[in-house]
Protein backbone atom coordinates (compact mmCIF):
# COMPACT_ATOMS: atom_id res chain seq x y z
CA UNK A 1 0.00 0.00 0.00
CA UNK A 2 2.65 2.57 1.52
CA UNK A 3 4.11 2.24 -2.55
CA UNK A 4 1.05 2.38 -4.13
CA UNK A 5 0.79 5.67 -2.69
CA UNK A 6 4.44 6.60 -3.35
CA UNK A 7 3.56 6.14 -7.14
CA UNK A 8 0.51 7.67 -6.95
CA UNK A 9 2.58 11.21 -5.09
CA UNK A 10 4.90 10.19 -7.55
CA UNK A 11 2.91 10.75 -10.52
CA UNK A 12 0.88 13.42 -9.69
CA UNK A 13 4.00 15.41 -8.88
CA UNK A 14 5.63 14.56 -12.03
CA UNK A 15 2.04 15.48 -14.26
CA UNK A 16 2.15 19.04 -12.06
CA UNK A 17 5.96 19.53 -13.36
CA UNK A 18 4.99 18.86 -16.62
CA UNK A 19 1.81 21.15 -16.51
CA UNK A 20 4.21 23.50 -15.35
CA UNK A 21 6.88 23.37 -18.02
CA UNK A 22 3.66 23.60 -20.20
CA UNK A 23 2.79 26.87 -18.86
CA UNK A 24 6.17 28.35 -17.60
CA UNK A 25 7.47 29.39 -21.67
CA UNK A 26 5.24 32.12 -22.54
CA UNK A 27 7.47 33.01 -25.17
CA UNK A 28 6.97 29.54 -26.79
CA UNK A 29 3.47 30.05 -27.03
CA UNK A 30 3.76 33.66 -28.37
CA UNK A 31 5.16 32.05 -31.37
CA UNK A 32 3.04 29.15 -31.79
CA UNK A 33 -0.10 31.81 -32.05
CA UNK A 34 2.00 33.78 -34.29
CA UNK A 35 1.09 36.96 -32.82
CA UNK A 36 2.35 39.38 -29.47
CA UNK A 37 -0.75 41.28 -27.63
CA UNK A 38 0.27 44.09 -26.63
CA UNK A 39 -1.36 46.35 -23.84
CA UNK A 40 -0.93 50.05 -24.93
CA UNK A 41 -3.21 53.10 -24.46
CA UNK A 42 -5.02 55.21 -27.22
CA UNK A 43 -5.37 58.71 -25.68
CA UNK A 44 -1.95 59.52 -24.88
CA UNK A 45 -0.16 61.34 -27.44
CA UNK A 46 2.48 60.63 -28.88
CA UNK A 47 2.91 57.76 -27.35
CA UNK A 48 -0.36 55.55 -27.48
CA UNK A 49 -3.12 57.41 -29.39
CA UNK A 50 -6.24 56.99 -32.42
CA UNK A 51 -4.85 58.42 -35.48
CA UNK A 52 -7.59 60.74 -36.36
CA UNK A 53 -7.20 59.98 -40.15
CA UNK A 54 -6.63 56.28 -40.04
CA UNK A 55 -8.59 55.27 -36.59
CA UNK A 56 -6.28 52.86 -35.80
CA UNK A 57 -3.88 52.81 -33.10
CA UNK A 58 -0.15 55.01 -33.39
CA UNK A 59 2.70 56.52 -31.49
CA UNK A 60 5.67 56.06 -29.75
CA UNK A 61 4.86 52.70 -27.93
CA UNK A 62 2.99 50.86 -30.65
CA UNK A 63 6.12 51.35 -32.68
CA UNK A 64 8.16 49.57 -30.05
CA UNK A 65 5.42 46.93 -29.83
CA UNK A 66 5.88 46.34 -33.80
CA UNK A 67 9.51 46.73 -33.57
CA UNK A 68 9.43 43.44 -30.58
CA UNK A 69 7.11 41.31 -32.54
CA UNK A 70 8.83 41.95 -36.17
CA UNK A 71 12.21 40.97 -33.79
CA UNK A 72 9.80 37.32 -32.74
CA UNK A 73 8.94 36.69 -35.65
CA UNK A 74 5.40 37.43 -35.19
CA UNK A 75 2.45 40.19 -36.07
CA UNK A 76 1.48 42.87 -33.19
CA UNK A 77 -1.98 42.81 -31.59
CA UNK A 78 -2.73 46.00 -30.16
CA UNK A 79 -5.22 46.29 -27.28
CA UNK A 80 -6.22 49.68 -25.47
CA UNK A 81 -5.75 49.20 -21.69
CA UNK A 82 -6.11 52.09 -19.02
CA UNK A 83 -3.80 53.56 -16.99
CA UNK A 84 -4.94 51.80 -13.75
CA UNK A 85 -5.78 48.41 -15.42
CA UNK A 86 -2.34 47.96 -16.71
CA UNK A 87 -0.71 45.93 -14.28
CA UNK A 88 -3.77 43.85 -14.02
CA UNK A 89 -4.15 43.16 -17.70
CA UNK A 90 -0.58 42.00 -17.85
CA UNK A 91 -0.80 39.53 -14.61
CA UNK A 92 -3.64 37.93 -15.09
CA UNK A 93 -2.21 37.03 -18.75
CA UNK A 94 -4.68 39.20 -21.07
CA UNK A 95 -1.56 40.51 -22.51
CA UNK A 96 2.00 39.62 -23.20
CA UNK A 97 3.66 42.36 -22.94
CA UNK A 98 2.98 46.49 -21.84
CA UNK A 99 3.99 49.09 -24.23
CA UNK A 100 2.07 51.78 -21.87
CA UNK A 101 4.12 54.85 -20.68
CA UNK A 102 5.30 52.02 -17.87
CA UNK A 103 7.40 53.96 -15.28
CA UNK A 104 10.20 51.82 -13.08
CA UNK A 105 9.23 52.20 -9.57
CA UNK A 106 10.37 49.78 -6.99
CA UNK A 107 6.57 49.20 -6.08
CA UNK A 108 5.66 47.75 -9.80
CA UNK A 109 8.62 45.74 -9.93
CA UNK A 110 7.67 43.77 -7.24
CA UNK A 111 4.48 42.59 -9.14
CA UNK A 112 6.00 42.62 -13.12
CA UNK A 113 8.73 42.25 -14.60
CA UNK A 114 10.52 45.48 -16.59
CA UNK A 115 12.33 45.75 -19.84
CA UNK A 116 15.51 47.66 -20.32
CA UNK A 117 13.97 51.19 -20.43
CA UNK A 118 13.33 52.17 -24.03
CA UNK A 119 12.17 55.73 -22.97
CA UNK A 120 13.38 57.95 -20.55
CA UNK A 121 11.11 60.51 -19.15
CA UNK A 122 13.09 63.98 -18.04
CA UNK A 123 10.52 65.64 -15.48
CA UNK A 124 11.05 69.48 -15.92
CA UNK A 125 9.31 72.84 -14.74
CA UNK A 126 7.13 75.33 -16.82
CA UNK A 127 7.20 79.36 -15.78
CA UNK A 128 6.02 82.33 -17.65
CA UNK A 129 8.82 83.73 -20.60
CA UNK A 130 8.04 87.51 -18.90
CA UNK A 131 8.54 86.29 -15.63
CA UNK A 132 11.83 86.71 -13.46
CA UNK A 133 12.57 82.51 -13.36
CA UNK A 134 15.15 81.45 -16.05
CA UNK A 135 16.26 77.79 -14.24
CA UNK A 136 15.12 75.39 -11.49
CA UNK A 137 16.77 76.95 -8.73
CA UNK A 138 15.46 80.08 -9.36
CA UNK A 139 11.85 78.92 -7.86
CA UNK A 140 12.94 78.18 -4.46
CA UNK A 141 10.53 78.38 -2.44
CA UNK A 142 7.91 79.46 -4.81
CA UNK A 143 4.73 78.39 -5.75
CA UNK A 144 4.95 75.31 -8.20
CA UNK A 145 1.92 73.48 -9.45
CA UNK A 146 1.92 69.42 -9.36
CA UNK A 147 -0.68 66.65 -10.65
CA UNK A 148 -1.99 64.62 -7.18
CA UNK A 149 -0.24 61.63 -7.18
CA UNK A 150 2.25 62.08 -9.66
CA UNK A 151 6.20 61.58 -9.76
CA UNK A 152 6.69 65.50 -10.51
CA UNK A 153 5.45 66.32 -7.29
CA UNK A 154 7.62 63.70 -5.69
CA UNK A 155 10.62 65.74 -8.14
CA UNK A 156 10.26 68.87 -6.75
CA UNK A 157 10.19 67.84 -3.17
CA UNK A 158 13.82 66.53 -3.59
CA UNK A 159 15.33 69.34 -5.72
CA UNK A 160 13.39 72.54 -4.06
CA UNK A 161 12.64 71.35 -0.72
CA UNK A 162 11.60 74.81 -0.05
CA UNK A 163 9.10 75.03 -2.62
CA UNK A 164 5.07 75.09 -1.96
CA UNK A 165 3.28 72.76 -3.86
CA UNK A 166 -0.33 73.12 -5.15
CA UNK A 167 -1.50 69.81 -6.12
CA UNK A 168 -5.07 69.37 -8.99
CA UNK A 169 -6.52 66.37 -9.70
CA UNK A 170 -5.75 66.88 -13.47
CA UNK A 171 -2.81 68.11 -15.73
CA UNK A 172 -4.91 70.66 -17.88
CA UNK A 173 -5.84 72.31 -14.81
CA UNK A 174 -2.56 72.40 -13.04
CA UNK A 175 -1.27 73.96 -16.37
CA UNK A 176 -4.14 76.44 -16.30
CA UNK A 177 -3.03 77.54 -12.72
CA UNK A 178 0.10 78.52 -14.51
CA UNK A 179 -0.75 80.27 -17.33
CA UNK A 180 -3.34 82.89 -15.07
CA UNK A 181 -0.63 82.87 -12.98
CA UNK A 182 -2.05 81.48 -9.35
CA UNK A 183 1.63 79.52 -9.40
CA UNK A 184 4.89 80.37 -10.45
CA UNK A 185 5.43 77.39 -12.08
CA UNK A 186 4.14 73.70 -13.43
CA UNK A 187 6.67 70.50 -13.08
CA UNK A 188 5.43 67.40 -15.46
CA UNK A 189 7.13 65.58 -17.40
CA UNK A 190 8.91 67.15 -20.70
CA UNK A 191 7.15 65.62 -23.08
CA UNK A 192 3.50 66.55 -22.32
CA UNK A 193 4.81 70.26 -20.69
CA UNK A 194 5.94 70.65 -24.47
CA UNK A 195 3.03 69.41 -25.70
CA UNK A 196 0.97 72.16 -23.54
CA UNK A 197 3.06 74.37 -24.60
CA UNK A 198 2.79 74.07 -28.45
CA UNK A 199 -0.85 73.76 -28.23
CA UNK A 200 -0.97 76.80 -25.99
CA UNK A 201 0.97 78.97 -28.94
CA UNK A 202 3.68 81.26 -28.55
CA UNK A 203 0.62 84.08 -27.34
CA UNK A 204 0.87 81.76 -24.70
CA UNK A 205 4.21 83.28 -23.01
CA UNK A 206 5.17 79.71 -21.22
CA UNK A 207 8.88 78.04 -21.86
CA UNK A 208 10.40 75.25 -20.47
CA UNK A 209 13.40 75.61 -18.23
CA UNK A 210 16.05 73.17 -16.87
CA UNK A 211 17.77 71.58 -15.52
CA UNK A 212 15.47 68.64 -14.90
CA UNK A 213 14.17 68.15 -11.95
CA UNK A 214 14.10 64.48 -12.04
CA UNK A 215 14.06 61.60 -14.54
CA UNK A 216 11.98 57.90 -14.85
CA UNK A 217 12.89 55.22 -16.59
CA UNK A 218 10.05 53.48 -18.95
CA UNK A 219 10.43 49.56 -19.48
CA UNK A 220 8.02 47.06 -21.51
CA UNK A 221 6.26 45.44 -18.67
CA UNK A 222 6.52 41.64 -18.22
CA UNK A 223 4.65 38.93 -16.30
CA UNK A 224 7.28 37.79 -13.80
CA UNK A 225 8.83 33.72 -14.42
CA UNK A 226 9.11 34.49 -18.13
CA UNK A 227 13.00 34.32 -18.45
CA UNK A 228 13.18 33.53 -21.91
CA UNK A 229 10.50 36.49 -23.06
CA UNK A 230 12.19 38.94 -21.00
CA UNK A 231 15.80 37.96 -22.43
CA UNK A 232 13.93 37.99 -26.23
CA UNK A 233 12.30 41.13 -25.17
CA UNK A 234 15.39 43.05 -24.43
CA UNK A 235 17.96 41.29 -27.39
CA UNK A 236 15.32 43.31 -29.78
CA UNK A 237 15.17 46.43 -27.84
CA UNK A 238 19.13 46.36 -28.01
CA UNK A 239 18.75 45.50 -31.80
CA UNK A 240 16.73 48.43 -32.58
CA UNK A 241 19.56 50.22 -30.41
CA UNK A 242 22.13 49.16 -32.14
CA UNK A 243 20.43 49.22 -35.84
CA UNK A 244 19.22 53.35 -35.46
CA UNK A 245 15.62 52.15 -35.25
CA UNK A 246 14.82 53.60 -31.97
CA UNK A 247 16.37 56.68 -32.63
CA UNK A 248 13.66 57.19 -35.46
CA UNK A 249 11.44 56.10 -33.41
CA UNK A 250 12.06 59.19 -30.99
CA UNK A 251 12.92 61.64 -33.80
CA UNK A 252 9.71 60.44 -35.72
CA UNK A 253 6.86 60.95 -32.43
CA UNK A 254 9.09 63.45 -30.48
CA UNK A 255 11.93 64.98 -32.26
CA UNK A 256 13.21 68.43 -33.27
CA UNK A 257 10.78 68.58 -36.30
CA UNK A 258 7.27 67.62 -34.26
CA UNK A 259 5.72 70.20 -31.85
CA UNK A 260 7.19 68.67 -28.68
CA UNK A 261 10.80 69.70 -30.58
CA UNK A 262 12.88 67.20 -28.35
CA UNK A 263 16.42 65.79 -28.28
CA UNK A 264 17.35 61.72 -27.55
CA UNK A 265 19.92 62.26 -24.52
CA UNK A 266 19.54 58.87 -23.67
CA UNK A 267 20.35 55.34 -24.96
CA UNK A 268 18.50 51.50 -24.37
CA UNK A 269 20.22 50.25 -21.41
CA UNK A 270 19.00 48.50 -18.20
CA UNK A 271 16.85 50.39 -15.49
CA UNK A 272 18.98 50.71 -12.56
CA UNK A 273 17.00 49.38 -9.75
Amino acid sequence: MKSIVKASFAALACAAAMVGTAHADQLADIKARGTLVCGVLSNLEPFGFQDPNTRELAGYDIDFCKGIAKSLGVKPELKAVSLEARIPELSQGRVDILAAVLGYTPARAEQIAFSEAYFVSEHRLAVKTTGPYSQRDDLAGKRISTIKGASSALFVQKVLPSAQLVSYDDAPSAFMALVQGKVDGFGLSESMLRRFVAKLGPSGNIKVISPSIGREDWGLGIKKGEPALEKAVNAALDNMEKSGEAAQIFDKWLGEKTLFQMKREFRIQPIKG
